[in-house]
């Protein structure tokens, strides 16, 4: 039964907007928004919608010389036709070489071919001139491949219908038998809406992107429907060592592109609708189509954007690297592809949120067929740009069949670092690899940490011990959350542990032990009947009622209601009572509706 206090809470007059005022709030909120624009000029293209053009295709070397680039940094192309084509998803190994996946099988948004035709190759720049000078195919037998992230002794890939694991324990670039299908029922009705865009989380969940018009129904090869679970626009995530699948949001677009800043907040890039989002655990945002697949949200969580570009965008990394001016650090790079540009957002703070904000047209290339829709941050600190390269820019047909380029931006005269090779690495050097300016090393160092723990192979006592030292004793907050997030995937962190840093000074540490004190749990809130049989202890529930009704934080109190949606019904209650208590919440981005989708299972 929902109290009076919660009452007042969700349905007071005084708070509530009417349909109709909303509506109107709407119209006239959209119109107000400035459309960000070109700077000085250099974007020579007309800003407008399109899907096809007639541009001359332009040679790689040509397509950098149309380039406007900034001052202070140039452009190489990494890779290029015919060293590969159709490039689709790629990402970085261990040992720095790029993985670059080639989808030799889209034809229409409508029509592939089943042929195993998709290739892996491997790409390494050995003399650090930005150009790739030595390459190697790992596998040319996968079929429509969209994703791919490296780790855990070999890679994970999405060829729908399959999420799988092509192992490579040794590491010698051989896979060490046939892919192993470890989720099954992923959907192609769109097939530019495929599961895509995988990325580590500092929690050591493998997360993805899925998008609206792609209907899929995962689960564990040979799992009954009702031991699947839907999805049809959101982010899901992966647990390696658990094989746990979950969907961790719902709503967005077909979206591309997902990424974790320095405090491990989630932002996503959308098409169509506005283009940046902050995700949160359990949160249900704008959909581009189609209901929600819960009838009862009744208002969904909003973009943070303050400005608007053209529709659709593709990739997004927050530059957490070292060699770019001071003033990119933490921004978010993206592609638009209806601009044909690379363009970065800066987010500042407001609330359990954030505002997204125009940084700059960082690099137009004025080129038609120019079509970025993948973002990396290379061990160098370079930025990493996958070109589709294409007249038909919407993925209707490939009019520049076996195309494709990656291009690498680098601030001008900066010499290339030798890269280690990290999995060769002692664990000792892993743990101080947490305090790297670039952050390219901090997560595939925490990946095999983790890797370690999970094969049984890590020095836990020295791990934990250096790691706990960095969490007592480092004043920064980002590199005291890398040392807590790589305590936690190494199960460094006991349920004891973890109350005790309720109480830390700083509030991403509260909520991120919030966070852990409740991952265990299948429940979760798109399976908000799935009870295993788990509960928080008694004096640690105590400690989170507390902190609902008296932490000042609303970023602890957003973390707070994404844990409670893993808690069993019973305990849900009495936190909740706390958070609604918070009428200063009521205007905020996230957390109203949070506390609703928190609730709406039990009324």
């Amino acid at each position: 039964m929902i109290n009076r206090a919660m009452q007042r809470f969700f349905y007071n007059r005084r708070n509530a907007v009417s349909l109709v005022s909303l509506a109107v709030f709407m119209v006239h909120g959209i119109a107000s928004i400035p459309l960000a624009t070109a700077d000085d000029g250099r974007n020579q293209l007309p800003k407008k919608q399109h899907k096809d053009s007639d541009t001359p295709f332009l040679k790689p070397a040509e397509a950098v010389s149309k380039m406007a680039i900034p001052d202070g940094f140039e452009v190489s192309v990494f890779a290029a036709e015919p060293d590969i084509a159709e490039p689709i998803a790629f990402c970085f190994d261990d040992r720095g070489r790029m993985w670059v996946v080639e989808n030799f099988n889209y034809q229409t948004r409508k029509k592939h071919t089943d042929d195993p035709v998709s290739r892996i190759q491997i790409l390494e720049d050995t003399d650090g001139d930005g150009v790739f000078d030595k390459k190697k195919t790992f596998t040319d037998t996968l079929t429509f491949t969209s994703g791919i992230a490296c780790g855990f002794g070999g890679v994970f890939v999405g060829s729908p219908p399959n999420f799988s694991f092509i192992p490579d324990k040794d590491g010698d670039d051989v896979p060490d038998g046939p892919p192993q299908v470890l989720l099954d029922g992923w959907g192609i009705q769109d097939r530019h809406e495929t599961l895509n865009s995988f990325i580590w989380g500092p929690d050591g969940w493998l997360y993805g992107c899925h998008g609206v018009f792609t209907h899929s129904n995962v689960g564990k090869p040979g799992d009954t429907d009702a031991q699947r679970q839907f999805i049809d626009a959101g982010i899901w995530r992966y647990h390696p060592t658990r094989k746990t699948f979950e969907i961790f949001a719902r709503g967005l677009s077909n979206s591309w592109g997902f990424d974790f800043n320095d405090y491990g907040q989630g932002c996503a890039t959308c098409c169509v609708i506005p283009h940046l989002f902050h995700v949160v655990q359990g949160g249900t945002y704008h959909k581009q189509a189609r209901p929600h697949v819960n009838p009862y949200i009744y208002d969904d969580i909003k973009t943070i954007r303050d400005h608007t570009h053209l529709s659709a965008h593709g990739g997004a990394r927050f530059y957490l690297a070292d060699v770019f001016p001071a003033e990119y650090r933490d921004r978010l790079f993206m592609c638009n592809i209806h601009e044909h540009a690379v363009l970065t957002d800066v987010l500042e703070p407001k609330g359990s949120s954030f505002i997204g904000h125009h940084g700059d047209d960082f690099l137009p290339t004025n080129d038609l067929a120019w079509v970025g829709f993948s973002v990396e941050i290379g061990p160098e600190g370079g930025v990493y740009i996958l070109d589709w390269h294409d007249q038909n820019i919407c993925g209707n047909e490939v009019k520049f069949p076996n195309s494709g380029r990656v291009y690498r931006i680098m601030p001008t005269g900066v010499k290339d670092k030798v890269t280690p090779d990290l999995s060769a690495m002692s664990d000792a050097e892993l743990v101080e690899c947490q305090l790297h300016s670039n952050d390219w090393y901090v997560r595939h160092a925490r990946t095999l940490l983790q890797y370690r723990q999970a094969s049984g192979t890590l020095n836990r006592k020295v791990v934990h011990q250096k790691l706990n030292d960095i969490l007592n004793t480092t004043s920064q907050p980002p590199k005291r959350l890398r040392a807590l997030w790589a305590l936690y995937v190494t199960d460094g962190l006991t349920e004891n542990r973890l109350y005790e840093l309720l109480n830390d000074a700083d509030e991403h540490v509260r909520a991120w032990s919030i966070q852990f004190l409740c991952d265990v749990s299948e429940t979760n809130a798109f399976q908000p009947e799935r009870d295993a049989g788990w509960a928080l202890e008694a004096e640690t529930l105590e400690k989170l009622v507390v902190m609902a009704k008296d932490d000042p934080s609303q970023v602890v109190r957003l973390y707070l209601a994404s844990a409670v949606q893993r808690l069993p019904f019973a305990q849900r209650w009495s936190i909740l009572q706390g958070l609604i208590s918070h009428a200063e919440d009521v205007s905020d981005n996230n957390l109203p509706r949070m506390y609703w989708f928190a609730l709406e299972p039990m009324v």
